[in-house]
């Protein structure tokens, strides 16, 4: 259906894609062959589209430590394509070609061929570096006092029992020191907060 086949007031798939920044893609695990639409350019800042015209060629841009890839969500789904796809969401760091790095989120539905084996995905790339910045934020927040930076309460122990229970499966020796500084404030009165805290 072309854009002037389409009924009034149904938006074309290509005018959201540009307004949203979004980016759509189809993805052949058989060929390995990767097809974009959208603002490519803008969105991963290559040149050439060629650079991420394969799967092999887009995972090479992903960073490994920054979360699951698409290719490992598709190929460790825990259930199979009964017929109408299987979903999977990632997030993601993508290298781009100026050096910067963005983080991504890829929405889409993987195929299965007769085998029953991943052939087809279908999906949207869309950049999330202030939603990742945000939720970074709070992760630290959840486990760091804001103040002193120091590992709150419940993270500290949490660190413990990690660090307690890998002693005791290797059979090593852990130390442990906590110290209390008496009469605090006074510190903090006679010298300044910034000598107290160091």
């Amino acid at each position: 259906m072309t854009q002037s086949e389409q009924p009034a007031g149904v938006p074309d798939a290509a005018e959201v894609l540009r307004s949203t920044g979004d980016v759509a893609y189809e993805w052949r695990l058989d060929t390995d062959a990767l097809r974009w639409s959208g603002d490519v350019a803008s969105l991963f800042g290559v040149t050439a589209a060629g650079d991420i015209a394969s799967g092999r060629g887009f995972a090479q841009k992903v960073g490994a430590q920054d979360g699951q890839s698409r290719h490992e969500a598709i190929n460790q789904a825990s259930h199979g394509d009964t017929g109408g796809g299987v979903p999977y969401q990632v997030q993601y760091a993508f290298r781009r070609a100026d050096g910067e790095t963005t983080w991504l989120e890829d929405t889409g539905r993987w195929f299965a061929g007769s085998d029953g084996k991943p052939v087809r995905a279908l999906g949207v790339v869309r950049a999330i570096n202030e939603r990742h910045e945000r939720e970074q934020a709070l992760l630290r927040l959840a486990k760091f006092d804001a103040l002193t930076g120091e590992m709150n309460r419940v993270h500290f122990t949490e660190v413990l029992g990690a660090q307690l229970d890998e002693a005791l499966r290797f059979r090593n020796s852990l130390g442990f020191l906590l110290v209390a500084v008496d009469h605090l404030a006074n510190l903090n009165e006679s010298y300044g907060f910034d000598v107290a805290e160091d």
